[in-house]
């Protein structure tokens, strides 16, 4: 009855899926050599259910898939009716979700309606497992079932059941509903049916490293592998020849595979080694996976850790990871022992120094914590006129000297301080920057251009760096300046904060560095964008940034060049200082802690009491710290709180300062709900604490976010953020699932202020009448790490992979 009556729609359109598995990652494209693998799973849990018709979705390039997967023969997918089809995107600008939504399946919406089966499989090419579709469309027809969700244990697995006359409805419909996903009709669409049917065999959804790697391993044991490897069910795969492992006098190997073509004479424990593989003699491998082609040399040392293909692990090295957090290598890296390594950070600011944004932030709480790890960490900004002002008794005084600038000779002066181990070096120029402002005036690239070759002159006065990392446009003549000097062959870093600012000018700001053999585009430059093209690697703020970029909606116009740097360029998500702590933190009105969260409400109520609203624990209070501009979303809370604050109890209180325009249209907003919302239009370096700590939830529904801290402070404060779906919000945040209970706040995918409106109604649901969830996600809240120390150990992951370039 059922042979030939299933449609499988494979969803590899979110960012998560394939290509990337960029969340809780050590930077850099995840060596993941053996994604095709889980499209072999796939494909053959479809072919051994008598699914004929099966329609891959990929998301990016999908070339390489499309090679993997040739015809479809070895799945006998390979027919002259339905088959194997791979459906790429037709629109480049729609960004991946996280899920596949019915629009992207209209783009191809002639499939659909030529096929010819009754039921639709919507499923994920991310699951190692072994499943008969058979038996769950049997359950879903007893059930008379309008949708039956796939799970195996309290996970989702991204995969339904539904009948495709059904499907069709939505997408035809795409364009007119608030559902985006088979998943918002599960969660959201009234008057529908939803079986949940639960695969209670072997299952792992491939969603970071951890998993990744487990699932890896976890076929080394036999009673897994053989509930995946069944003979009447088999996983077919792409066959490679090779000459059988060899394995010499000094190999010892316990549960581990070794693939054909490799040669071992050290020890391997509880890994799996892949085709040709080197290892020589002492090396010692456990619990590891370690891809095609590498060479592991004498006594090396490796747990717990994933090699990308043709990687060189050089003799005596030591590499150790976590099951949870393994070490990853880049493709065809070569990793040897690095220890200390002297890192120079060249940006244009740096608390406590200075501050303007969240860049001073990083580049403070960077180095120190760098340094604190052992390493020699030395910060070069310039000196402006408040930093002269509040540091002048502190800083030490060092000699002047002449620098060559548009042919002329400019004099400057360093002054250095020592502050909790880091070196910092002030650059004084009266003519660039004694100013009140740190940027904002009409001639700010020819400043900080000045500021880039000062730095590249000074290095004659240090001991050679191993990195120079540079930050954003301000920096990023740098590279360029290194090319053309002595110092050529030193290695530069160059993290992306925000890509909207870029340090556009005329072109003749090249020649004033003395640099003659610059090739023109046309009669401006810009910085950045040089500084993609010529440093030796790429870094911005958070994985999903990195990929956001990819899309001129972000990426603007330096989408191709960071297109063409692909490989090179790293996604890694700041931290927040552990000073951010409210069970140690002076300024909030009473400390508290995860054991004694209830405490926290003395804070809400004295939040209440200073912003002159009415003390009520029961009213769900919103709390937001920003800067008021576009980016940061005040367009959909200018076009959805009058509706919110007219139906529902709920107060709201904002510090910030901004745009004129959004200032006013708040202001309304405020005299019309006066005893409702309450704004700070200003800044009290003591009163952002009492909103993190005294508020229930924490606004931040931005535009984009490169990476966002507000959302990391309000979690170690028990404050639950909602955010949209982008840049860090998105990996930090963890949606709220009502039906596994998972999840550390609420999340939105689209700009839309309906959407904004859902999810805040959303919180104040759960906020009023299911406290004990609302205090499980308080308490889940709090547990979540980003800490600065993580970071920092990703940036010296990235650090010796420039060093290895």
């Amino acid at each position: 009855m059922l042979m030939n009556n299933l449609l499988a729609v494979v969803d590899a359109t979110f960012k998560d899926n394939l290509e990337q598995l960029t969340l809780h990652r050590m930077p850099g494209a995840l060596p993941f050599a053996g994604k095709f693998r889980l499209i072999d799973f796939t494909l053959s849990n479809m072919s051994n259910s008598d699914i004929i018709n099966v329609a891959i979705f990929p998301y990016g390039n999908y070339r390489s898939l499309q090679d993997h997967i040739g015809s479809g023969k070895r799945w006998n997918l390979d027919r002259r009716r339905d088959g194997l089809f791979i459906l790429p995107p037709k629109n480049q600008y729609i960004l991946p979700g996280n899920m596949i939504t019915f629009q992207r399946m209209y783009d191809h919406i002639e499939y659909f309606k030529r096929s010819k089966q009754e039921y639709a499989i919507i499923t994920a090419p991310n699951i190692v497992w072994n499943i008969d579709f058979n038996i769950v469309l049997e359950e879903h027809i007893e059930k008379n079932a309008d949708i039956t969700e796939v799970m195996h244990e309290n996970i989702r697995l991204k995969t339904f059941l539904l009948k495709k006359s059904l499907l069709l409805e939505y997408i035809m419909a795409y364009d007119t509903l608030e559902y985006r996903t088979v998943i918002d009709l599960v969660e959201k669409a009234p008057n529908l049916k939803i079986s949940i049917y639960k695969h209670k065999n072997y299952t792992r959804s491939i969603t970071d490293t951890f998993n990744y790697l487990k699932s890896n391993l976890d076929m080394l044991r036999f009673d897994i592998g053989s509930s995946i490897f069944q003979p009447d069910r088999p996983v077919f795969s792409k066959q490679k020849s090779a000459p059988p492992a060899k394995y010499l006098t000094n190999a010892k190997i316990n549960n581990s595979m070794v693939s054909s073509g490799s040669i071992v004479d050290g020890t391997v424990i509880n890994s799996i080694i892949g085709r040709n593989v080197i290892i020589k003699k002492g090396a010692i491998i456990k619990n590891s996976y370690i891809m095609a082609r590498s060479f592991i040399e004498e006594n090396a040392h490796i747990e717990y850790a994933i090699i990308d293909k043709q990687t060189v692990v050089k003799k005596d090295t030591l590499i150790t990871g976590g099951l949870r957090n393994p070490y990853i290598t880049q493709k065809e890296q070569v990793v040897s022992n690095i220890e200390k390594m002297r890192i120079l950070f060249v940006a244009s600011e740096s608390y406590p120094f200075i501050k303007t944004g969240g860049l001073a932030d990083v580049i403070g709480s960077l180095s120190r914590n760098l340094a604190r790890l052992g390493h020699d960490i030395t910060v070069i900004i310039p000196l402006y006129k408040k930093i002269k002002d509040t540091f002048q008794e502190s800083l030490k005084r060092g000699e002047g000297r002449n620098i060559v600038f548009n042919s002329t000779n400019y004099h400057i002066r360093v002054y250095s301080y020592i502050y909790k181990k880091v070196k910092h070096y002030f650059i004084e120029s009266h003519d660039f920057f004694d100013y009140d402002n740190v940027y904002g005036l009409k001639n700010d690239v020819e400043r900080f251009t000045f500021f880039n070759k000062v730095a590249v002159e000074m290095l004659e006065e240090f001991e050679p760096f191993d990195v120079i990392h540079i930050h954003d446009w301000h920096t990023s003549l740098i590279p360029l300046l290194l090319n053309n000097s002595p110092y050529k062959d030193a290695k530069t870093l160059l993290t992306i904060h925000n890509i909207d600012y870029q340090g556009i000018a005329k072109n003749d700001i090249i020649k004033k560095l003395g640099i003659t053999d610059f090739i023109y585009r046309d009669d401006y430059i810009n910085a950045l964008e040089i500084g993609i093209n010529t440093a030796t690697k790429l870094s911005t703020v958070s994985p999903t940034y990195k990929e956001e970029l990819k899309y001129e909606y972000y990426g603007k116009n330096l989408t191709y060049s960071l297109l063409k740097r692909d490989r090179e360029f790293y996604g890694i998500l700041n931290g927040i200082s552990s000073s951010l702590n409210p069970e140690t933190d002076k300024l909030i009105f009473h400390n508290y802690s995860i054991e004694s969260i209830e405490s926290k409400l003395k804070n809400k109520l004295y939040l209440q009491e200073i912003m002159g609203l009415k003390k009520d624990p029961e009213t769900l209070v919103i709390g937001m710290v920003t800067r008021i501009v576009e980016q940061k979303g005040f367009d959909l809370i200018l076009h959805s709180f009058d509706e919110i604050f007219s139906k529902y109890d709920l107060q709201f209180v904002l510090l910030g300062t901004g745009d004129k325009k959004y200032e006013e249209e708040l202001l309304k907003l405020e005299a019309k709900f006066p005893d409702k919302i309450k704004l700070n239009l200003g800044y009290d370096a003591t009163i952002p604490n009492y909103i993190y700590a005294g508020s229930d939830v924490f606004l931040m529904p931005s535009r984009f976010e490169p990476c966002g801290l507000g959302q990391m402070i309000a979690l170690r404060y028990g404050t639950l953020p909602i955010v949209r779906d982008t840049g860090g919000l998105a990996d930090t945040i963890f949606k709220y699932d009502h039906l596994t209970k998972k999840g550390n706040g609420f999340k939105f995918y689209n700009y839309d202020a309906k959407e904004l409106k859902n999810t805040i109604i959303e919180a104040y649901h759960i906020f009023n009448f299911d406290k004990e969830i609302w205090k499980m996600l308080m308490k889940r809240a709090m547990k979540s790490d980003n800490s600065l120390k993580r970071s920092a150990s990703r940036y010296i992951e990235l650090y010796r992979a420039v060093l290895e370039n």
